[in-house]
């Protein structure tokens, strides 16, 4: 097995690791989420052979890890170009029971275009804003409308047009003005926290939102936008163990070789009227919070009753001489003189999910608190992965 990736300090080659009668060889390459798996499973095994080093975790990344322990075999039979990823396929891979009663599901969705466009925000308005990152939907444009999204034929998500949802963000700058691309992120749909896994229900068709303020000045809550190292070692009772939330509201100062976690949450309680709003939020709401270590004690409030998946974008930035300082990063929507990078960080979502597969999600990994890696169904199924050469 190869994986692919480069975790910090190491050089680039191969480490063959025995793992349960199989060979598994490593490739360090460049860096991306799936090293990590490798990162830390395969450097605590037994090295079978002289080839290169154990390269030992020395970051606290197990937390990153587990979104592919379920998913671990799917590295084995991924398909090697985007075009191959439509529909499901079957997988062998287990779902588990979440100890924290709560319940998770991932995708990958690449990038796919960047523009200045903004169809919530600016809509049939090109270039009115600032540098934006699109993943997933590659048509989404300024005159985009929750029909055109479905038109699409071709998507950078697992499971191709199954999930022809529109993902958006501000693109990120390092210390020199060069854009950071953003590698492998991964698109969460969970319980939460916060809200009763039995609570949740789909997202309605043609739901849309924005999470965060683009316009912020000063940090936003980390209920919204968050960031924190991942070298941060936390001895606070949390949730979910490898899930420490112990995040700031802005671009902290991560070493180099350090990674920059950086996580933006939608609101999941939804009033079940409306499928939009004028500000693109009040149609939505946060839930009232659980305390650690006991999930799903809090609630949606009155006015917004209707629990959906917790949406979340997740990005993990690698520190180098490259890239400069992390505190000298900012979002292109940060360019108004803020004294701290990440005070405007926000996501746009509009959903394009096909109703069948969201609905086995809720089902089968969210309603019935299971951990479900990355893209898989609960059922036997996974989305066909989506990968790059």
């Amino acid at each position: 097995m190869v994986c692919p990736g480069n975790p910090p300090g190491a050089s680039r080659g191969t480490i063959t690791y025995s793992w349960h009668g199989l060979a598994l060889t490593v490739s360090m390459s460049h860096y991306n989420h799936k090293f990590l798996l490798c990162y830390v499973i395969f450097s605590r095994i037994q090295k079978n052979n002289g080839e290169g080093k154990i390269i030992k975790p020395n970051l606290n990344c197990e937390r990153i890890a587990a979104a592919f322990l379920a998913s671990l075999l799917s590295l084995l039979t991924v398909p090697t170009h985007a075009q191959s990823n439509q529909g499901l396929v079957s997988s062998r891979e287990v779902v588990d029971q979440r100890e924290d009663g709560s319940g998770a599901f991932r995708t990958n969705c690449l990038e796919s275009h960047d523009s200045y466009d903004d169809p919530l925000v600016f809509p049939n308005q090109p270039a009115a804003t600032h540098h934006h990152i699109f993943f997933g939907n590659p048509t989404v444009n300024a005159d985009t409308t929750i029909t055109s999204l479905q038109e699409t034929q071709q998507t950078t998500c697992d499971g191709g047009t199954l999930n022809q949802s529109a993902y958006w963000v501000p693109a990120l700058y390092d210390a020199y003005g060069e854009r950071i691309a953003y590698v492998d992120p991964l698109f969460y749909y969970k319980t939460g926290y916060h809200v009763p896994a039995a609570s949740i229900q789909p997202p309605p068709p043609g739901l849309r939102m924005i999470a965060g303020n683009a316009m912020a000045r000063s940090p936003q809550s980390t209920q919204v936008a968050k960031f924190r190292c991942a070298s941060w070692q936390s001895n606070q009772a949390w949730f979910d163990p490898g899930d420490p939330l112990d995040h700031v509201p802005y671009i902290p100062n991560c070493a180099i070789d350090d990674l920059v976690e950086i996580r933006i949450v939608f609101p999941q309680c939804w009033d079940g009227v409306h499928l939009d709003s004028p500000d693109h939020q009040r149609h939505m709401a946060y839930p009232s919070e659980a305390s650690p270590p006991k999930a799903g004690t809090g609630a949606c409030p009155a006015s917004h009753p209707i629990a959906i998946p917790e949406i979340s974008y997740n990005f993990v930035v690698y520190v180098t001489e490259d890239t400069g300082p992390s505190t000298l990063w900012r979002f292109a929507s940060d360019m108004g003189g803020e004294t701290l990078g990440g005070a405007s960080l926000h996501g746009d979502w509009m959903n394009g999910w096909n109703t069948d597969i969201m609905a086995q999600i809720v089902r089968n990994c969210l309603q019935a608190a299971q951990e479900c890696g990355v893209g898989l169904l609960g059922d036997g199924r996974k989305l066909n992965p989506v990968v790059v050469d």
